[in-house]
Protein backbone atom coordinates (compact mmCIF):
# COMPACT_ATOMS: atom_id res chain seq x y z
CA UNK A 1 0.00 0.00 0.00
CA UNK A 2 2.53 2.58 0.97
CA UNK A 3 4.75 1.62 -2.52
CA UNK A 4 1.18 2.69 -4.17
CA UNK A 5 1.47 5.71 -2.15
CA UNK A 6 4.83 6.81 -3.56
CA UNK A 7 4.62 5.21 -6.79
CA UNK A 8 1.51 7.99 -7.24
CA UNK A 9 3.46 11.16 -5.78
CA UNK A 10 6.10 10.68 -8.41
CA UNK A 11 3.30 9.94 -11.24
CA UNK A 12 1.76 13.44 -10.34
CA UNK A 13 5.35 15.06 -9.99
CA UNK A 14 6.47 13.64 -13.24
CA UNK A 15 2.76 14.77 -14.90
CA UNK A 16 3.70 18.43 -13.39
CA UNK A 17 7.10 18.16 -14.65
CA UNK A 18 5.57 17.26 -18.31
CA UNK A 19 3.19 20.02 -18.29
CA UNK A 20 5.98 22.60 -17.61
CA UNK A 21 7.61 20.73 -20.36
CA UNK A 22 5.09 21.25 -22.65
CA UNK A 23 4.49 25.06 -21.53
CA UNK A 24 8.11 25.58 -22.19
CA UNK A 25 8.30 24.24 -25.61
CA UNK A 26 10.73 26.57 -27.51
CA UNK A 27 13.53 26.24 -24.92
CA UNK A 28 12.93 22.40 -24.26
CA UNK A 29 13.11 21.99 -27.95
CA UNK A 30 16.65 23.62 -28.22
CA UNK A 31 18.00 21.59 -25.16
CA UNK A 32 16.89 18.35 -26.80
CA UNK A 33 18.24 19.66 -29.94
CA UNK A 34 21.66 20.41 -28.08
CA UNK A 35 21.36 16.72 -26.51
CA UNK A 36 20.50 15.00 -29.83
CA UNK A 37 23.66 17.47 -31.37
CA UNK A 38 26.17 16.22 -28.57
CA UNK A 39 24.98 12.53 -28.92
CA UNK A 40 25.83 12.34 -32.47
CA UNK A 41 29.17 14.48 -32.11
CA UNK A 42 30.10 11.85 -29.66
CA UNK A 43 28.89 8.74 -31.87
CA UNK A 44 31.47 10.57 -34.94
CA UNK A 45 34.20 10.60 -32.89
CA UNK A 46 34.09 7.03 -32.17
CA UNK A 47 33.42 5.90 -35.80
CA UNK A 48 36.37 7.98 -36.39
CA UNK A 49 38.52 6.05 -33.97
CA UNK A 50 36.92 3.21 -35.76
CA UNK A 51 38.39 3.53 -39.00
CA UNK A 52 42.12 4.94 -37.88
CA UNK A 53 42.05 2.39 -34.82
CA UNK A 54 41.39 -1.27 -35.06
CA UNK A 55 41.36 -1.60 -31.03
CA UNK A 56 42.06 0.77 -28.00
CA UNK A 57 43.68 -0.36 -24.73
CA UNK A 58 42.72 -4.27 -25.74
CA UNK A 59 39.31 -3.42 -26.43
CA UNK A 60 38.01 -3.47 -30.29
CA UNK A 61 36.20 -0.62 -31.47
CA UNK A 62 32.66 -2.12 -32.16
CA UNK A 63 33.61 -2.75 -28.00
CA UNK A 64 34.24 1.03 -27.32
CA UNK A 65 31.20 1.71 -28.98
CA UNK A 66 28.78 -0.20 -26.81
CA UNK A 67 30.84 1.32 -23.84
CA UNK A 68 29.78 4.26 -24.94
CA UNK A 69 26.04 3.50 -25.55
CA UNK A 70 25.71 1.87 -21.82
CA UNK A 71 26.71 5.28 -20.71
CA UNK A 72 24.55 6.95 -22.41
CA UNK A 73 21.54 4.86 -21.32
CA UNK A 74 22.73 4.36 -17.47
CA UNK A 75 23.25 8.13 -17.35
CA UNK A 76 20.46 9.22 -18.73
CA UNK A 77 17.97 7.44 -16.76
CA UNK A 78 19.66 8.51 -13.80
CA UNK A 79 19.23 12.11 -14.62
CA UNK A 80 16.13 11.25 -15.34
CA UNK A 81 15.34 9.76 -11.68
CA UNK A 82 17.57 12.20 -9.72
CA UNK A 83 17.76 15.71 -10.91
CA UNK A 84 15.68 17.26 -8.40
CA UNK A 85 19.20 16.85 -6.37
CA UNK A 86 20.31 19.59 -8.58
CA UNK A 87 18.39 22.23 -6.89
CA UNK A 88 18.70 20.63 -3.32
CA UNK A 89 20.71 23.48 -2.11
CA UNK A 90 18.17 26.24 -2.96
CA UNK A 91 15.62 23.84 -1.11
CA UNK A 92 17.46 23.91 2.28
CA UNK A 93 18.49 27.79 1.68
CA UNK A 94 14.64 28.68 1.18
CA UNK A 95 13.58 26.76 3.67
CA UNK A 96 11.75 24.39 1.97
CA UNK A 97 13.42 21.40 3.18
CA UNK A 98 11.94 22.66 7.13
CA UNK A 99 8.29 21.63 4.92
CA UNK A 100 9.49 17.93 3.21
CA UNK A 101 10.32 16.64 6.82
CA UNK A 102 6.88 17.09 8.00
CA UNK A 103 5.45 15.74 5.32
CA UNK A 104 3.96 12.04 5.84
CA UNK A 105 5.96 10.91 3.00
CA UNK A 106 9.82 10.20 2.98
CA UNK A 107 11.80 13.14 2.75
CA UNK A 108 14.29 11.61 0.93
CA UNK A 109 11.96 10.39 -1.76
CA UNK A 110 10.45 13.65 -2.06
CA UNK A 111 14.35 15.25 -2.23
CA UNK A 112 15.49 12.92 -4.99
CA UNK A 113 12.41 12.26 -7.32
CA UNK A 114 9.95 15.57 -7.09
CA UNK A 115 11.30 16.62 -10.30
CA UNK A 116 11.94 14.28 -12.81
CA UNK A 117 14.18 15.43 -15.79
CA UNK A 118 11.57 14.93 -18.83
CA UNK A 119 13.87 16.14 -21.33
CA UNK A 120 16.28 13.24 -20.64
CA UNK A 121 13.24 11.12 -20.57
CA UNK A 122 12.18 12.17 -24.10
CA UNK A 123 15.74 12.03 -25.52
CA UNK A 124 16.42 8.56 -23.87
CA UNK A 125 13.72 6.79 -25.87
CA UNK A 126 14.94 7.92 -29.75
CA UNK A 127 18.30 7.47 -28.58
CA UNK A 128 17.62 3.44 -26.84
CA UNK A 129 16.07 2.81 -30.29
CA UNK A 130 18.79 4.11 -31.66
CA UNK A 131 21.71 2.32 -29.41
CA UNK A 132 19.74 -1.02 -29.92
CA UNK A 133 19.95 -0.46 -33.98
CA UNK A 134 23.66 0.70 -33.64
CA UNK A 135 24.21 -2.79 -31.47
CA UNK A 136 22.64 -5.27 -34.04
CA UNK A 137 25.21 -3.58 -37.20
CA UNK A 138 28.39 -3.62 -34.46
CA UNK A 139 30.66 -7.07 -34.60
CA UNK A 140 30.15 -7.92 -31.00
CA UNK A 141 28.88 -11.11 -29.22
CA UNK A 142 25.24 -10.58 -27.14
CA UNK A 143 23.35 -13.39 -25.93
CA UNK A 144 20.12 -14.29 -23.93
CA UNK A 145 22.53 -14.63 -20.96
CA UNK A 146 24.04 -12.08 -21.15
CA UNK A 147 21.19 -9.65 -21.95
CA UNK A 148 19.97 -10.76 -19.02
CA UNK A 149 22.59 -10.19 -16.82
CA UNK A 150 23.32 -6.70 -18.25
CA UNK A 151 19.52 -6.17 -17.32
CA UNK A 152 20.39 -7.54 -13.26
CA UNK A 153 23.77 -4.94 -13.57
CA UNK A 154 21.61 -1.77 -15.04
CA UNK A 155 19.19 -2.35 -11.87
CA UNK A 156 22.51 -1.96 -9.80
CA UNK A 157 24.38 0.94 -11.23
CA UNK A 158 21.13 2.94 -10.81
CA UNK A 159 21.31 2.03 -6.87
CA UNK A 160 24.80 2.78 -7.35
CA UNK A 161 23.27 6.32 -8.64
CA UNK A 162 21.06 6.39 -6.28
CA UNK A 163 23.66 5.96 -3.33
CA UNK A 164 26.24 8.88 -4.89
CA UNK A 165 23.07 11.40 -4.82
CA UNK A 166 21.93 10.34 -1.71
CA UNK A 167 25.71 11.14 -0.48
CA UNK A 168 25.39 14.85 -2.36
CA UNK A 169 21.88 15.67 -0.49
CA UNK A 170 23.86 14.53 2.40
CA UNK A 171 26.33 16.65 2.10
CA UNK A 172 24.17 19.63 1.09
CA UNK A 173 22.52 19.34 4.48
CA UNK A 174 25.78 21.36 5.57
CA UNK A 175 27.49 22.46 2.70
CA UNK A 176 24.21 24.11 1.05
CA UNK A 177 26.09 25.08 -2.34
CA UNK A 178 26.65 21.31 -3.67
CA UNK A 179 26.87 22.68 -7.54
CA UNK A 180 30.15 21.87 -7.41
CA UNK A 181 29.31 18.26 -5.60
CA UNK A 182 26.96 17.09 -8.60
CA UNK A 183 29.06 18.67 -11.06
CA UNK A 184 32.16 16.48 -9.64
CA UNK A 185 29.80 13.99 -9.71
CA UNK A 186 29.03 14.43 -13.65
CA UNK A 187 33.01 14.94 -14.43
CA UNK A 188 33.58 11.31 -13.02
CA UNK A 189 30.82 9.65 -14.48
CA UNK A 190 31.90 10.82 -18.07
CA UNK A 191 34.75 9.34 -17.27
CA UNK A 192 32.38 5.93 -17.72
CA UNK A 193 32.11 6.88 -21.26
CA UNK A 194 35.21 4.87 -22.20
CA UNK A 195 36.22 1.49 -19.87
CA UNK A 196 37.71 2.14 -16.82
CA UNK A 197 40.58 -0.55 -17.66
CA UNK A 198 42.03 1.97 -19.82
CA UNK A 199 42.86 4.72 -17.02
CA UNK A 200 45.75 4.28 -14.37
CA UNK A 201 46.18 1.84 -12.28
CA UNK A 202 45.54 4.23 -9.35
CA UNK A 203 42.61 5.90 -10.99
CA UNK A 204 41.09 1.87 -12.00
CA UNK A 205 41.03 1.48 -8.19
CA UNK A 206 39.33 5.06 -6.88
CA UNK A 207 36.52 4.55 -9.62
CA UNK A 208 36.20 0.91 -9.20
CA UNK A 209 36.28 0.30 -5.12
CA UNK A 210 35.81 4.14 -3.70
CA UNK A 211 33.30 6.35 -6.35
CA UNK A 212 32.40 3.19 -8.06
CA UNK A 213 31.84 5.00 -11.35
CA UNK A 214 33.60 1.70 -13.03
CA UNK A 215 30.97 -0.51 -11.36
CA UNK A 216 27.73 1.41 -12.73
CA UNK A 217 29.22 1.78 -16.27
CA UNK A 218 31.97 -0.56 -17.12
CA UNK A 219 31.24 -4.01 -15.20
CA UNK A 220 27.63 -3.70 -17.59
CA UNK A 221 28.85 -2.88 -20.83
CA UNK A 222 31.48 -5.83 -20.09
CA UNK A 223 29.04 -7.90 -19.26
CA UNK A 224 26.76 -7.53 -22.06
CA UNK A 225 29.39 -8.19 -24.53
CA UNK A 226 30.53 -11.21 -22.70
CA UNK A 227 33.66 -9.78 -22.08
CA UNK A 228 35.36 -11.07 -18.72
CA UNK A 229 34.12 -8.51 -15.89
CA UNK A 230 37.27 -6.51 -14.23
CA UNK A 231 35.57 -6.64 -10.69
CA UNK A 232 34.02 -10.20 -9.99
CA UNK A 233 29.94 -9.90 -9.99
CA UNK A 234 29.85 -10.68 -6.25
CA UNK A 235 32.07 -8.54 -5.37
CA UNK A 236 30.20 -5.77 -7.69
CA UNK A 237 26.98 -6.65 -5.39
CA UNK A 238 28.37 -6.42 -1.95
CA UNK A 239 29.96 -3.07 -2.73
CA UNK A 240 26.93 -1.57 -4.12
CA UNK A 241 24.96 -2.31 -1.18
CA UNK A 242 27.95 -1.34 1.18
CA UNK A 243 27.97 2.01 -0.63
CA UNK A 244 23.89 1.93 -0.46
CA UNK A 245 23.71 1.60 3.47
CA UNK A 246 26.46 3.75 4.43
CA UNK A 247 24.93 6.72 2.20
CA UNK A 248 21.30 5.96 3.98
CA UNK A 249 23.02 6.22 7.33
CA UNK A 250 25.49 9.08 6.07
CA UNK A 251 21.63 10.98 5.44
CA UNK A 252 20.29 9.91 9.09
CA UNK A 253 23.17 11.51 10.36
CA UNK A 254 23.16 14.72 8.24
CA UNK A 255 19.84 15.34 8.90
CA UNK A 256 20.55 15.09 12.91
CA UNK A 257 22.54 18.30 12.52
CA UNK A 258 19.62 20.40 10.58
CA UNK A 259 18.94 23.34 12.40
CA UNK A 260 16.16 24.45 9.87
CA UNK A 261 16.52 27.84 7.87
CA UNK A 262 15.34 30.20 10.43
CA UNK A 263 18.21 28.95 12.73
Amino acid sequence: MKINSYLRVWRLTATNALQIAFVNRGTNLFFLLGKAFRFLISLLFLFLIKESVSSVAGYSSDEMIVFFLTYQLIDSVAQTLFRNVYVFGNQVRSGELDFLLIKPLNPLFRILTDKPDINDLLFLIPTTLGSAYLLSTLSVTLTTSSLLLFGLLFLNAVIIALALHIIIVAMAISMVEIDGLVWLYRDLSALGRFPITIYHESVRLVLFFLLPIGLMLTIPAQVLQNLTPSVSLPIVFIVTMTLLAASLQFWKFSLKKYTSASS
